[in-house]
């Protein structure tokens, strides 16, 4: 076997590893964020009364449309904060990908602090994450206020 088609078995090697990994890491945040939506959700549509279904039943509507026109904009207006609010603890979770052996930001941050023993590697990570979540931080704050405005 030559040295090239050794390289080239290796790499496609840990190539299929990597992918298997990230596709592993995926389905669990997959699986895992989908039941807490299922539940905020579910704890939405409970919000809204029975008269409100009952009121579009009697217009002519059928229970999917009812559902669909009556039931799940009011339910989707309140849940809208905790949905945002999920989703952002998603993202600063994705740091426990590098238990998995997924590379991540905050890990790559932290070997390469260790290895040059200068901690702006952390502090740029640190400045990237806050970066990405500010905005959406300061888009649910806005939102939750238009929210309790409106009421």
């Amino acid at each position: 076997m030559s040295m090239l088609s050794l390289m080239w078995s290796n790499l496609f090697r840990h190539k299929v590893r990597t992918f298997l990994t990230l596709f592993s890491v995926l389905i669990a945040f997959l699986l895992n964020t989908s039941s807490y939506f299922g539940e905020i959700f579910r704890a939405g549509i409970e919000s809204i009364g029975r008269g409100q279904m009952e009121a579009a039943r009697s217009t002519g509507l059928t229970k999917l449309q009812a559902m669909a026109y009556v039931i799940l904009p009011q339910a989707t207006r309140n849940v809208l904060p905790d949905l945002v609010g999920n989703t952002l603890e998603v993202v600063k979770l994705t740091s426990l990908a590098s238990v998995v052996a997924l590379p991540e930001m905050l890990y790559a941050a932290d070997m390469a602090r260790s290895i040059t023993y200068n901690p702006s590697s952390l502090v740029l990570a640190a400045a990237m994450y806050l970066a990405l979540l500010w905005p959406l931080v300061r888009l649910l704050s806005l939102m939750e206020h238009r929210s309790l405005a409106s009421r």
